[in-house]
């Protein structure tokens, strides 16, 4: 299915100030990953840019685990909300979410990768050389997501799902 767009309208930049930023919502529907809104706004007079994807429907908060331990585990397809917190214990991994934080549609090796570019040459040599077997299927590893928001989502039925009333319980 191609994307639908769902809402245009020209607002004000919160960069420029002027009239010229351009919004645009689309829905978008696949078998994988079910209905998403793509969100994607520029501004024609200083160029921000604001590009975000979440899913259609709303959840209840949740904590999501996932068990990496074959080369096939790292295809499987990971959303990561705005909202969601990203741990992965034996890796050293923690991420959370910001002011400005976009959703993050990819696979396990994917995020491996994005998570190898963001650290650059701040990661440690221990630390690379854990992420870079974990990437290439040499290492077991748990990826755990908490989302008080509950979009995110793991396409995998070996996904293990526990609905939060808060992130206190995690």
């Amino acid at each position: 299915m191609e994307p639908k767009l769902i809402f245009e309208e020209t607002l004000k930049c919160p960069v420029c100030g002027k009239n010229t930023l351009v919004a645009r919502d689309y829905l978008y529907e696949s078998e994988n990953t079910g209905k998403l809104i793509l969100s994607n706004w520029v501004c024609s007079n200083c160029n921000y840019r604001y590009r975000d994807v979440k899913p259609y429907e709303t959840y209840t908060p949740k904590k999501i685990e996932l068990k990496i331990e074959r080369d096939e585990d790292l295809n499987i397809l990971v959303y990561r909300s705005a909202f969601a917190s990203m741990f992965i214990p034996e890796l050293d991994v923690e991420i959370t979410p910001m002011a400005g934080s976009q959703g993050i549609i990819s696979t396990v090796e994917g995020l491996i990768e994005a998570i190898m570019d963001n650290l650059g040459s701040l990661c440690d040599e221990n630390n690379c050389k854990k992420l870079y077997k974990a990437k290439n299927g040499e290492l077991t590893f748990t990826l755990i997501i908490e989302d008080p928001s509950g979009l995110s989502f793991i396409k995998s039925e070996k996904a293990k799902i526990t609905q939060l009333l808060s992130l206190s319980q995690s």
